[in-house]
């Protein structure tokens, strides 16, 4: 067993001298100082690096699952839009084609400044008063012709003279008022022969916009025909705590407007709230169109048009001047999230790094304008460092091109959007623990090495030194 212990020793890498045949320096000394606070210097920079995460992004083709949808998010005020005739249509390079999306959208009147409209108190100070003769009463006595239009001359006068008025606004070039036209005159007649002049509860008339446009501005009349209740003077009714234009939207045939007129009679003063003809028209000229629609992955369009499947409309009429409060693709970040994406995104977060349109207004500075938005999207596809609580999450991004153009066709707002087959995949990575234990090993190793052939040099130098002058004395 001892000479097998004693070839054992013939292999061993580290040697050792007897301590008698050592000799201590000062300039070891110092050189050993210095090693030492290099390697702890070196293993502290090392530490840190081991703890600290790595980030690399490249550019691959989009990893989407097949067929996955994705959520646009839009919030966009138009102030001459009327909410009863805002719609929401979205339409893809596949042929998929949706019209007046209702079940994510949500409508909501504002005035022309942009503000909700909420419970309010009604402001007559600006309806001038009634007409009169020169003795200062209605005259009684006047012949009326029930089928002449209604001007701003005796439109007021008219309202005053009746406890109920209903009115067709129309234009001549209309083809659905075209339609309605022999319908108004004989239900008209009918009415009138059945609530005579001595009778004076109940009047049909009708309002040409084509002649009359700043009384059907004034009422907020943008599609044609639309056909309003007036009630003592006035339209009002109230939904909620909103003030709304009340408006007939029944069967237009001659039966059914008889018919209705007849339910209005013995109310004479309020709204008759079970007939079912009877809906609220937004009294505000303006629209705020709020939600999200989920689309396929390929280039599309999302559309902000005016549209009624029983009303025309006059082009020049139509202004879509709008403001985007915001629209981002995607699901907004979470808090955390958030906090991630602003420390390993490539290029950082800027305060619009997800909606380059947030708070901008776009004005329709001429008749018949037509406002597009080209969107081209990117998505950046995070993988944060595995822990227990992260995970990989998508964020999508924009660059937006507006362009305003005048076209024979319905003015809207257009949202083209193209999302672009490369994905940006940003990986945050750690250092292997084998890694670090190999460079430590490598620093103490390494400056210890080095430390220890300055000193062998440096002493041998010492020595030389001494004999040359040993030599010089003798």
């Amino acid at each position: 067993m001892a000479r097998l212990f004693s070839k054992l020793k013939a292999i061993d890498f580290f040697k050792k001298i007897p301590s008698d045949l050592t000799e201590a320096t000062l300039t070891g000394a110092w050189l050993s100082l210095l090693a030492a606070v290099i390697m702890v210097f070196l293993f502290a920079a090392e530490l840190a690096s081991f703890l600290s995460t790595t980030t690399s992004s490249q550019l691959v083709v989009d990893r989407s699952p097949p067929n996955e949808l994705l959520k646009l998010n839009f919030n966009i005020s138009f102030p001459a839009l009327s909410c009863e005739f805002a719609t929401v249509d979205v339409s893809d390079s596949l042929g998929t084609r949706r019209m007046n999306l209702t079940k994510t959208v949500r409508k909501m009147a504002i005035d022309v400044e942009m503000v909700r409209v909420g419970s309010a108190v009604e402001d007559t100070s600006h309806k001038p008063g009634p007409k009169y003769d020169e003795e200062g009463r209605f005259d009684e006595d006047q012949d009326i012709d029930i089928t002449a239009p209604l001007s701003h001359v005796n439109f007021e006068a008219t309202l005053a003279r009746y406890p109920i008025v209903i009115i067709n606004f129309y234009a001549p070039w209309c083809h659905w008022c075209q339609r309605l036209e022999p319908t108004w005159e004989a239900a008209t007649k009918e009415v009138h022969d059945k609530y005579p002049e001595w009778d004076g509860r109940i009047r049909f008339a009708k309002v040409d916009c084509t002649q009359e446009m700043e009384l059907c501005r004034d009422h907020f009349i943008q599609g044609f025909p639309s056909i309003r209740v007036f009630r003592k003077g006035h339209d009002d009714i109230m939904i909620g705590e909103t003030h709304q234009h009340e408006s007939y939207l029944g069967d237009r045939t001659k039966e059914s407007l008889v018919a209705f007129a007849d339910s209005l009679v013995p109310s004479a003063g309020q709204p008759h709230r079970k007939h079912a003809a009877l809906a609220a028209a937004p009294q505000t000229s303006g629209c705020n169109l709020a939600g999200f629609v989920m689309v396929k992955k390929v280039p599309g369009t999302l559309s902000f048009v005016a549209r009624s499947e029983g009303h025309s409309f006059d082009h020049a009429w139509m202004n879509m001047t709008h403001l985007v409060h915001s629209f981002h693709v995607g699901t907004r970040p979470s808090p955390r999230k958030y906090q991630q994406l602003r420390r390993l995104h490539p290029a950082g977060l800027t305060a619009d790094w997800a909606d380059k349109l947030r708070d901008q207004f776009f004005l329709s500075e001429h008749a018949q304008s037509t406002h597009e938005h080209y969107l081209q999207v990117v998505l950046t596809t995070i993988e944060p460092r595995r822990s227990r609580h992260a995970g990989s999450y998508d964020a999508y991004e924009y660059t937006a091109h507006s362009h305003t153009y005048q076209s024979d066709a319905i003015p809207s707002a257009r949202i083209t959007y193209d999302l672009s087959p490369i994905q940006i995949l940003v990986q945050e990575t750690a250092r292997p623990w084998y890694h670090f234990l190999t460079t430590s090993c490598a620093i103490i190793g390494g400056v210890f090495t080095v430390a220890g052939i300055l000193d062998a040099l440096l002493y041998q130098s010492m020595k030389v030194v001494k004999k040359m002058n040993l030599g010089k004395q003798g």
